[in-house]
């Protein structure tokens, strides 16, 4: 009986052992589980992080080859003033459609109260030099959606002047027909610009412009569109002496509401600038004061915007 007791007594030290061990290791088991679903977890986001990289590596070889703007319409003009000014319009249709749907799309998922901007620099698959952006910005300061509009239609309607001021490149507009008006509601944009005393470049935009006020089925928008003009009879593209840029801009205006649930007025933009492949030099410098000056342009408007209220 004796030597049974003294045998319980030692399995009871060896069970208390056993357990004061369990006690140790089972915080270590605990962190080494831990530590592999730590482990497994950051596989599976390094894995999501490169098909992610691999989409956006898709998308930047698709923008090389393609823009990725919402105009794949060409627009053509005739000499004639009435075919003119009907393709004109039917320009403005198609474009102020499709931007409204792009813009839409655009802003979807967008938390609207909140600064954001995206742009790439790139040379296409054919050598064009292309920029583009995408950016939003709330304007907590206005008040009114039609007077910011108004002021951006305004910087737009005397581009060519607000271009030479702002980028020290003289810019002269060489067309002469009637700018926007109710009974004119399609403006055009005949530019030719001298960068830096080295190349010519020539411009020839449309300009769209349409502002929605608030209804039963709509909240209160305005709408900005500039968008080139493939073919012009009247005003042709001068390929041996002159550079080509083609400059896609969407603009538009419009109330959202705050996180506090106040109005907000937000100012979106996307544009697209593409300086065409050609037999003219283009110095590197060059290149990049194109580019830049649309940035600097495009700076100069927003400032414009958000001052519009200023005073009112």
């Amino acid at each position: 009986m004796d030597r049974l007791e003294e045998e319980r007594k030692q399995l009871e030290l060896q069970v208390q052992e056993l357990a004061k061990r369990a006690d140790v290791l089972r915080p270590r088991e605990a962190l080494q589980r831990r530590q592999q679903t730590n482990k497994m977890l950051r596989e599976m986001l390094h894995a999501q992080r490169r098909v992610f990289a691999g989409a956006s590596s898709i998308m930047s070889h698709h923008f090389r080859e393609k823009s990725a703007g919402p105009f794949d319409t060409p627009t053509k003009l005739s000499k004639d003033p009435v075919k003119r000014k009907l393709a004109l319009m039917e320009m403005r249709a198609q474009r102020l459609s499709c931007a409204y749907e792009f813009m839409m799309e655009m802003l979807r998922y967008m938390d609207v109260t909140l600064d954001f901007c995206e742009q790439r620099k790139f040379v296409a698959v054919n050598g064009d030099i292309c920029s583009e952006r995408f950016e939003i910005v709330p304007l907590p300061e206005a008040r009114s959606v039609k007077r910011v509009f108004d002021t951006v239609e305004a910087f737009v309607a005397n581009m060519e002047i607000s271009m030479s001021e702002v980028d020290g490149d003289i810019t002269i507009r060489e067309n002469d027909e009637p700018q926007f008006s109710r009974i004119q509601p399609v403006a055009q944009h005949r530019f030719v610009t001298t960068i830096a005393n080295i190349v010519q470049m020539d411009t020839n935009n449309a300009a769209f412009a349409e502002y929605r006020p608030a209804g039963p089925e709509n909240d209160e928008i305005g709408f900005s569109i500039n968008d080139p003009i493939d073919e012009d009879e009247l005003y042709p593209y001068k390929p041996a002496t002159r550079v080509r840029q083609d400059v896609t801009v969407i603009i538009s205006v419009s109330q959202h509401s705050d996180k506090d649930g106040k109005p907000l007025i937000v100012f979106s933009r996307w544009w697209s600038l593409r300086l065409r492949k050609s037999h003219i030099h283009v110095p590197k410098f060059v290149a990049e004061r194109i580019r830049n000056g649309l940035e600097s342009v495009s700076a100069s408007m927003l400032a414009a915007a958000e001052r519009a209220d200023i005073g009112q």
